[in-house]
């Protein structure tokens, strides 16, 4: 094997596109999770008499699809960086 390091930075690359499609098709379910969440049999976040806990629990239930992606992308890089350099 001539070129060993390109052959590993092909293969972190392809691991990390996998692993950006996994979540990509995983969106749809966790959107639907975050609405039966924010739905006004659980916290009723379109209330505007709830209490600020559960306004602060509406904003972190908010926020989840958008940390659950820059998680994965980081989780990725991370992944193609440290087969770079190892």
């Amino acid at each position: 094997m001539k070129n060993k390091k390109g052959q590993t930075i092909v293969l972190g690359l392809m691991i990390a596109i996998f692993v950006f499609i996994v979540a990509v098709v995983l969106i749809p379910s966790l959107k639907d999770m975050v609405d039966d969440a924010r739905d006004t049999n659980s916290l009723d976040c379109d209330n505007t008499s709830i209490s600020t806990g559960q306004k602060g629990t509406c904003l972190i239930v908010d926020l989840y699809i958008p940390y659950f992606i820059g998680a994965v992308l980081a989780a990725g890089a991370a992944y193609i960086f440290v087969r770079k350099v190892t």
